[in-house]
């Protein structure tokens, strides 16, 4: 969820904007299951789901990452 806060490189009042960007959790489920015999394409599916990425908090007037929310 966006979140309202101070931009703390350039000092506006801003409600963040948020991307979801392949993080550790992603990359480890992708691995796991290609070696399991996913190889056809399927271990690409933590890459589509938006529960299994991070989520990246940014400024949108200065455009500078402000936060990044880890799953794992």
């Amino acid at each position: 969820m966006p979140m309202q806060t101070i931009c703390p490189y350039c000092g506006n009042t801003i409600i963040t904007v948020t991307s979801h960007v392949p993080g550790v959790l992603s990359w480890l489920l992708c691995m796991g299951l290609f070696v399991f015999g996913c190889a056809l394409g399927c271990c690409f599916i933590p890459f589509c789901v938006k529960s299994l990425l991070d989520v990246k908090h940014s400024c949108p007037v200065c455009q500078h990452e402000l936060f990044c929310h880890h799953r794992l």
